[in-house]
C-alpha cells in the first residue's frame, strides 16, 4: 500500500485512540464481509449438496428402472393383451352398472346406484359406479374379492361399512367401483 507524503502526514499525526478506533473499524468490517461471504457460501454449499442428493436419487431410480426393464416390458405386453378396449360410455357404464346391479354372491343386495363421471386420460380411461350393498361381512367380503381380481380391471376406490340399522349381522357398505378401460385406438 502506498501512499503519499501528505497522507502518511495525516495517518502520522492521528492520535493513538483515533488509530485505534479506526482498526477496530476496519476490523468490523472485514469481519461483516467474512460473515456475509460466508454465509453466501453456507448457502451456496447446503444448495449444491442438496442438488447432489437429488441426482444420486435420481440416478438410482434410472438404473432400478434399467435393472427391471424386462419385468415392466411384460407387465406392459399383459396389459396391452388384457386391458379392455374402450368401446363408447354407454356401453362400458352398462356393463359396470350391470356388474354392480346384479351381485353373484348370495346375501347381497344392492341400490342407489349413480355413474361415478368419467375421467379420461392419455393412459387409461375410468368408469365407475357408486352404489350401496347390504349383506353379511363375509359375504360382502367374498363378493367385493370376486369382484376385483387384477384380470377385471376393476377397483374399490372408497368403500365406508357401517352396520345396519335394522338387523346386527347386516352391513351397510357404500362402495365406489371403478374399471380402468385401454383409450380408444386411434
Amino acid at each position: 500500500m502506498n501512499l503519499s507524503p501528505p497522507e502518511l502526514t495525516k495517518l502520522q499525526a492521528m492520535k493513538k485512540s483515533e488509530k485505534q478506533l479506526l482498526y477496530i473499524l476496519v476490523s468490523f468490517a472485514l469481519l461483516g464481509a467474512l460473515v456475509v461471504c460466508s454465509d453466501i457460501y453456507f448457502e451456496k454449499r447446503e444448495l449444491l449438496t442438496q442438488e447432489h442428493t437429488n441426482l444420486q436419487n435420481e440416478w438410482i431410480e434410472i438404473e432400478t428402472l434399467f435393472e427391471e426393464r424386462s419385468l415392466w416390458e411384460l407387465r406392459g405386453q399383459w396389459l396391452e393383451e388384457n386391458q379392455p378396449i374402450f368401446t363408447n360410455n354407454q356401453a362400458v357404464t352398462q356393463a359396470i352398472f350391470e356388474r354392480a346391479e346384479k351381485p353373484r354372491t348370495s346375501g347381497i343386495s344392492t341400490s342407489r346406484l349413480t355413474l361415478v363421471p368419467l375421467n379420461e386420460t392419455p393412459f387409461f380411461n375410468e368408469v365407475g359406479v357408486s352404489f350401496t350393498a347390504e349383506g353379511e361381512l363375509g359375504s360382502i367380503l367374498r363378493w367385493l374379492y370376486d369382484m376385483t381380481p387384477p384380470s377385471s380391471f376393476r377397483v374399490i376406490r372408497n368403500i365406508r361399512l357401517a352396520p345396519s340399522a335394522d338387523e346386527a349381522q347386516i352391513l351397510t357398505a357404500n362402495i365406489e367401483l371403478l374399471r380402468w378401460y385401454a383409450p380408444p385406438e386411434s
